[in-house]
């Protein structure tokens, strides 16, 4: 009975550990120009990072009433084109979960567009079968004209066994 309760502390410990510290993707010193898919595992998980470009050229019109708006309207990429300040906007980024019991999604930003960058939702719990819709929010009204740039990435973590799901809480 005494090997068994060690052998269950040791094994909560290792996972509070891992839990403790997840595996967080590597910043780079540029940014992708493309949307790029990374997948990898480790004992308890299985990791997939979708990264997405992101960027926006904030201007300040000299004549409101012939003012340029540059709209993207690529679905592969999270481009908020040309805008000028006050001017807010939005695009979407679809989630869904066909294959696993259950997956978790959080959406993190990178670069110096993240301070114009807010999501209506994040760290998303997601069962088998589940899609949802994430609006991705672009300020401007508080911002000096410029080139901003970044990546906002979409990271999936699924849990290997059931158990750990459970006693994370996302069941």
């Amino acid at each position: 009975m005494k090997k068994i309760l060690v052998l269950a502390i040791v094994v909560l410990a290792i996972l509070g550990v891992l839990l403790i510290f997840p595996k967080k993707p590597k910043t780079t010193a540029s940014f992708i120009t493309n949307m790029t898919f990374e997948r990898s595992e480790d004992i308890f998980f299985i990791h997939e990072i979708v990264k997405y470009p992101s960027n926006v050229t904030i201007i300040s019109p000299e004549n409101p009433s012939k003012m340029a708006v540059g709209i993207v309207g690529d679905p592969w990429n999270l481009n908020f084109g040309v805008l000028p300040i006050g001017v807010n906007a939005k695009r979407f980024v679809n989630v869904a979960n066909y294959n696993e019991p259950i997956s978790k999604i959080e959406l993190v930003c990178h670069g110096n567009i993240c301070s114009k960058i807010t999501f209506d939702k994040n760290d998303l719990i997601l069962n088998k079968g589940n899609e949802g819709q994430i609006t991705v929010y672009l300020n401007t009204s508080l911002s000096s004209p410029g080139n901003y740039h970044g990546e906002i990435h979409i990271l999936s973590e699924t849990p290997k066994n059931s158990f750990i799901s459970v006693l994370l809480g996302w069941s």
